[in-house]
């Protein structure tokens, strides 16, 4: 008597003929690291959890991880170093761009009063028109598509930022001399500025890209109340012009650029600790600013600067937003006492609360940390 072996039982096989299981989440998981929307390992560790879900586990070495199961399609490698020709290029690209700008120190310094001013035109917009031309050539292209970055992606993005960022400089030396009004030329250029940075951000984000875009939107918070309530050229001791309005403009206008820099901008930039505080750096020199109104004015801003930031650290544990808030708060302090306590109790005070607001800084963080690690040996 003959019997049939019967296949075993499991998710390997499937009488309809359609495609097994396991086969079905290898497919698709390899789509998804394809399409950068997982990682390899964490594909490899989906695999491994479905794997122990249907089998006992195997016995290992203490402390050895499971090895990583391979996905269909997909072929993980070791992230890569930049090659000796990549390095080579970022810093030929960093001594040629200090050999242009000393080119560029040396004609304005010898030539530049000789020259026309139509050639002095020609040369500066012909000057920032192969930079930038010269940046994106370099920086192109800058993002991989559907992928890990090939190794040199890192270099070429940082030494085309380094070049856009020199032709944006340019660009802006150009501005300047173009709009010859003196009233205007600085907000202009910053403008300018701005927006070209902007760009250089979208196209090479780098920390130069992030600090030069930050210092061009902040002078033109600083340039703007100037130009639209300029000063009288002479004013005697009676004059009647409003300093304390353009003050608070200024300080106005700064607060509100470094609140959107902190809590909106710094989601969108590559390093973003580096924006949050640099936003809240402006945000507490802008409240700072308007004390030329009054310094309750000052000091109730400051309060609502490291009230938000606090709320915003509960949320969102990143060091600047405690380190913004005991800096807020410390500046209020000195305000306020200054006219109420003296110059003694006032270091007092604002010693006091730079001291508690670190200390409370550092166990909240400690804390957070802890039950980090608590989740993850649970």
């Amino acid at each position: 008597m003959t019997t049939t072996p019967v296949p075993p039982a499991g998710p390997a096989l499937d009488p309809s003929g359609s495609p097994a299981p396991r086969d079905l989440l290898t497919t698709a998981l390899g789509r998804l690291v394809s399409d950068g929307t997982l990682t390899g390992a964490q594909a490899d560790a989906v695999l491994a959890a479905v794997a122990g879900a249907g089998h006992p586990p195997t016995a290992q070495a203490p402390g050895v991880p499971p090895a990583p199961v391979p996905v269909q399609g997909v072929t993980p490698t070791a992230p890569t170093a930049p090659s000796w020709r990549d390095r080579l290029l970022e810093a030929a690209v960093y001594l040629g761009s200090a050999f242009v700008l000393a080119a560029v120190g040396v004609v304005v310094q010898q030539q530049w009063t000789t020259m026309s001013r139509g050639m002095q035109l020609l040369l500066a917009a012909g000057l920032t028109a192969v930079a930038l031309a010269a940046g994106v050539v370099v920086a192109w292209p800058v993002r991989a598509h559907g992928g890990a970055a090939p190794p040199g992606h890192a270099v070429r993005r940082r030494s085309g930022s380094v070049v856009l960022t020199l032709g944006v400089a340019l660009a802006t030396a150009t501005t300047a001399f173009v709009v010859t009004d003196g009233r205007w030329n600085l907000v202009a250029a910053a403008a300018v500025a701005g927006v070209l940075m902007a760009g250089v951000v979208l196209v090479a984000p780098s920390v130069l890209a992030e600090l030069a875009l930050f210092v061009a939107g902040a002078a033109l918070m600083v340039s703007a109340p100037d130009a639209a309530m300029p000063a009288p050229a002479q004013e005697g001791p009676g004059g009647t012009f409003d300093w304390a309005a353009v003050d608070l403009l200024r300080g106005g206008l700064l607060l509100a650029f470094g609140a959107g820099w902190a809590w909106g901008a710094s989601r969108r930039l590559a390093h973003r600790e580096l924006g949050v505080a640099l936003g809240l750096a402006a945000t507490v020199i802008g409240a700072m600013t308007t004390a030329g109104r009054g310094e309750p004015l000052a000091a109730a801003l400051l309060g609502v600067v490291a009230v938000a930031a606090v709320l915003t650290y509960l949320k969102d544990p990143v060091w600047p937003w405690v380190v913004g808030a005991v800096g807020a708060v410390f500046f209020a302090v000195v305000l306020v006492g200054n006219r109420t306590l003296g110059p003694a109790l006032t270091f007092l005070a604002a010693g006091l609360v730079l001291l508690g607001g670190t200390a409370a800084a550092v166990l909240v963080g400690r804390r957070r940390a802890a039950r980090k690690g608590g989740h993850r040996t649970a």
